[in-house]
């Protein structure tokens, strides 16, 4: 609440104009009432002869004048009417409310930018209030990745301060552009927290599941290798004792595995020195291995 003391004034002075305005009416009226009874006097004078033409032109000049004196007193009563509405007005915005739709019924005060007693002007920020349950966690999501992403879908989110604890949540928005600065979209997610565990400016991590294979085959990264700008892995053929080239589709990466796509990918692969190696070369296995 905003020192109002100003304003309360304010708003009785205009109610006195208004009081005023309203009783100049009434005036007027009961002027234009008195105007016209004489009128009506010398009209019947002058039908008896007894009244002159400029009597009456005189007292109908003045009866015009109350009707005028009307018009203008109701005009008066109306701007102090619109007058006193605006003193309400002003005076409303001493009395600050925070209303919100949807959410939780209650909310917790983040944080108080003033202290009482203060000064304030017009647009100045008081107080953070947010809502807890759910909370919103913000991810940005390179080009690659934006089309395999829609409304609903399930998001897992990590934070530091919880360590080893995956908190459940839906993608609520997705935006229609990319930032310039990194070519990266704006996801938001719904996160349900009852316990208030999760607070507004945390850093989060967030998995999402884009694709599931079933009966795949999975390299670690280590053993994917570029010859003749094609893709591929060293298979080591154990009974031969040599390893051979297969060229290979990579698709899913999830850490350091790589889903692969070929023919003849069974048995071991490659990790290391692959550089050192061609198609057919022996190869030897220790035997720890």
């Amino acid at each position: 609440e905003l020192d109002d003391e100003e304003y309360v004034q304010a708003v009785a002075r205009a109610q006195a104009d208004l009081a005023v305005a309203r009783a100049n009416t009434v005036e007027a009226v009961n002027a234009l009432e008195i105007a016209a009874r004489e009128l009506q006097r010398v009209e019947t004078l002058r039908g008896r002869g007894v009244a002159s033409e400029s009597q009456f032109d005189r007292v109908k000049a003045e009866e015009l004048a109350k009707q005028s004196r009307i018009e203008v007193a109701r005009a008066e009563a109306t701007k102090a009417e619109a007058a006193l509405e605006t003193a309400r007005i002003r005076l409303g915005y001493t009395k600050v409310k925070a209303d919100w739709t949807g959410g939780a019924a209650q909310r917790v005060v983040a944080e108080r930018f003033v202290d009482e007693g203060e000064t304030v002007s017009a647009n100045t920020p008081l107080l953070s209030i947010v809502d807890l349950d759910p909370v919103t966690g913000v991810i940005f999501v390179p080009e690659k990745d934006y089309a395999q992403l829609g409304q609903g879908q399930t998001v897992t989110i990590f934070t530091d301060a919880f360590p080893g604890t995956a908190f459940g949540g839906r993608i609520d928005r997705i935006a229609p552009v990319f930032r310039e600065d990194t070519r990266q979209a704006r996801v938001e997610v719904a996160v349900p927290n009852p316990r208030h565990r999760l607070k507004p400016g945390m850093f989060i991590r967030a998995e999402i599941v884009m694709n599931r294979l079933a009966d795949t085959v999975i390299v670690p990264e280590q053993a994917l290798t570029v010859r003749k700008d094609r893709t591929g892995v060293f298979v080591v053929d154990e009974e031969s004792g040599t390893a051979r080239w297969r060229e290979v589709t990579v698709g899913i990466r999830e850490g350091d595995r790589v889903q692969v796509a070929g023919e003849n990918l069974e048995g071991r692969v490659v990790t290391l020195g692959q550089q050192l190696i061609d198609d057919g070369s022996a190869v030897t296995i220790p035997q720890d291995q």
